[in-house]
Parts: structure tokens; sequence; C-alpha cells
């Protein structure tokens, strides 16, 4: 097989060009910023439990030792663990562990949706724009020509212009949607994981709930 004849630049060019403005068009700046945050967050390390718990161990044992009155902020790299544990240390509450963990767990899906809307929409007009190159290069294929160079060329590149889009829709842009995706289930488990360890440490060290007053019965004369 012939390699250098799957390589047009201007088939490429239609495709990948058309699909470029394609989805800047059709996508928000923040959806875009979103997209190129999540890609280049595929390049850094994942967030992993058995770090994070390593790393706040020490804190989470004084906090069962004294309890979380007296209780300082732990000591950890990741944004999230700092603000859940202030909370539960300000409020002395587990709840406000959990309902941290959760606000910055639903920012998060909101952000990876967003992530994700540009590379699907690039993966829906890669095959669209394989099309137009296809037509592209029909439409320049004289009517009246015999069947020499000129239309072979035209048909080799209506031709190129759709393996091009099938290629982008499936071999890149379909898979870094699923590469996005995976990644932040990977995430949401792990610390799903850590919140719950959390928890189950610190539950005795966190003061019990004020009992609401029992009711007063009056007397009836």
């Amino acid at each position: 097989m012939d390699l250098a004849a799957l390589l047009d630049p201007a088939s490429a060019a239609i495709v990948l060009g058309g699909t470029l403005a394609a989805t800047l068009l059709g996508s928000g700046r923040g959806e875009v910023a979103a997209s190129l945050g999540a890609v280049a967050n595929l390049f850094r390390r994942p967030f992993d439990y058995e770090q994070a718990r390593a790393e706040i161990a020490r804190d989470v044992a004084a906090m069962r030792k004294d309890g979380v009155v007296r209780a300082h902020s732990v000591h950890s790299t990741d944004r999230e663990i700092l603000s859940a544990t202030e909370a539960l240390i300000h409020d002395r509450s587990l709840a406000s562990l959990v309902a941290t963990h959760e606000k910055f767990r639903d920012e998060r899906i909101a952000r990876r949706t967003m992530a994700m809307r540009p590379v699907l929409l690039a993966a829906e007009m890669g095959p669209v724009f394989g099309m137009v190159g296809t037509l592209v290069s029909l439409s320049q294929m004289p009517l009246a020509a015999p069947a020499g160079g000129s239309m072979v060329g035209g048909i080799a590149m209506a031709v190129l212009t759709t393996l091009y889009g099938l290629v982008l829709a499936h071999l890149a842009c379909n898979p870094l949607a699923r590469l996005i995706a995976r990644r932040g289930a990977h995430e949401e488990a792990q610390r799903q994981m850590l919140i719950d360890w959390l928890a189950r440490q610190l539950a005795a060290a966190v003061p019990p709930a004020a009992r609401p007053p029992e009711p007063r019965l009056e007397r009836v004369a």
C-alpha cells in the first residue's frame, strides 16, 4: 500500500479547517476554554485516593484524638480537600464536609460537560466537511474531459476528504471525548472514596448535633 497516496494537503485543509471553523462558531468561549483545559488535564497526574489520604493522614489522626473543636486546617495541596475540611472544622459538622465536596463535584461535572461539547461537535462536523470536500472536488472535475489525470485526481481528492472526515471523527474526536469522560469518572470515584474515608474517621470527633427541645405539654384546665 502506498501511504504517500493518502496524504493530500488540500483535502486535509478542507476537512480540518472546516471542522475547526464550525466548532469554534458553534461553541462558546467558555466551552472552548473548558475543552482546552480538559485536554491539558489529561497530561497531568490523575487524582489518587491513596496519595491524598497519606497527605492528610497525620492531621486526621490529630482530629480524631483532640476533636475538631481544636483542630487546624489539614496540610493538603488539593483545593477541594482544604475547603471541605475547613468547612468541617468551622461548622463542626460532617454535613458541611459532604456539602462542600458535592459543590465542587457539581462544578467539575458542569465544567466537564462544557468541555465535551466542542469535542463532540467536532466529531459531528468531521464527516460533514469530509462530504463537503468530496462535493468540492467533484465540482472541479471537467464534465467533458476524457478519463485522464485531472479526473483521477478529482476522484482521489473526493475519496480522501471523506476518509479524513471519518478518521477525524472516529479516531480522534470521539476517543478524546471518551477519554475525558473516563478521566472524570475516575476522579469522582477517587474523591468520593476520600470523602467517605474522612467521614468514617472523623465521625466520633465531631460534636453531636444539638437535639431539638422536647415539646412542652400544656395543662388543660
